[in-house]
């Protein structure tokens, strides 16, 4: 009796609701593995651990929160913002939990638990406090249900697509094996890359960080450059360091050079950007940075 497909079996997995993401992600694990795939298993890895310290996320784990000031008397009360500009600052948000967690909060929301809660950065919930006129409204964010389902049918999708296209391309295994050629022909086709699946990598880092992020830094303005570099999530301590930086060396040499230490900071923040310790990907973070830097010069 010949044995089953680990490809086959993975597409019945993906095609039945009842199969929690888990499992149908520790299969999927089993066949990226065997066949060497790993861009495809560094995915897998992520949706099971979560994406803490990965750069950004994948365009299925962007979520739109809406923003309240939570008050004792009369409930929550939404934050009506100027612009859009300033509304996504604030509730656009990255989904970093396992898919597990994603699952168990998606599953108390459909016991009728409250919508849940996601942190604002203390910088946010600073800023909407002083716009409050004394009030002293606690400021809170949520996101819906629907939202958080989206992101669990984009990955069973996902794997769901893969393992079809792994069988269009001849790769169905044995039990648990493959054959060399299978796994041969895995590494060489174009058709079963992970960036080849919409939403799930793709050119996601920089276009959207970029809109949200576009800089609005006054020449001189020191105020206006700190309020930037925290929306980019970088660290009190970190904006500290460039702020004497800058005041050290007010303006630029002749040939529009960074002093050391400015070229230094940079540097260091780009290397915080390539660990994922912060929101913004390598690819732009320098640029950013150094025009933030050159908008405060007055745009030399």
């Amino acid at each position: 009796m010949a044995k089953r497909s680990p490809v086959q079996e993975l597409q019945e997995l993906a095609t039945d609701s009842n199969v929690d993401l888990t499992t149908l992600l520790r299969k999927a694990l089993l066949v990226a593995t065997k066949l060497n795939l790993k861009a495809f298993r560094d995915w897998i890895d992520c949706e099971l651990n979560g994406y803490f310290g990965k750069g950004d996320v994948p365009p299925y784990r962007k979520l739109h929160a809406k923003v309240w000031l939570k008050n004792p008397y009369h409930g929550l009360i939404p934050v009506m913002f100027q612009d859009s500009r300033s509304e996504n600052a604030f509730c656009r948000i990255d989904a970093r939990d396992p898919i597990e967690g994603l699952k168990h909060i998606l599953d108390n929301l459909q016991r009728g638990a409250s919508s849940p809660i996601f942190p604002l950065t203390p910088h946010q919930s600073t800023l909407l406090l002083k716009q409050q006129n004394g009030l002293g409204l606690p400021p809170v964010r949520t996101v819906s249900e629907n939202q958080l389902a989206s992101i669990l049918d984009a990955v069973r999708t996902t794997i769901l697509e893969w393992a079809l296209k792994l069988e269009q391309e001849g790769i169905l295994g044995e039990g648990i094996s493959f054959t060399q050629e299978e796994v041969s022909r895995a590494s060489t086709s174009t058709q079963i890359r992970i960036e080849n699946f919409q939403g799930i990598l793709g050119n996601v880092q920089d276009s959207t960080v970029t809109q949200l992020l576009s800089i609005n830094v006054q020449k001189g303005d020191w105020g206006s450059l700190d309020e930037y570099l925290h929306s980019l999530g970088i660290e009190d301590n970190d904006i500290l360091h460039l702020k004497e930086a800058l005041q050290a060396e007010p303006v630029l040499s002749g040939q529009s050079n960074f002093s050391k230490r400015v070229s230094d900071w940079v540097g260091k923040m780009v290397a915080k950007a390539a660990s994922g310790a912060w929101r913004v990907g390598i690819a732009t973070a320098g640029n950013l940075l150094a025009s933030a830097i050159r908008a405060y010069y007055g745009g030399v």
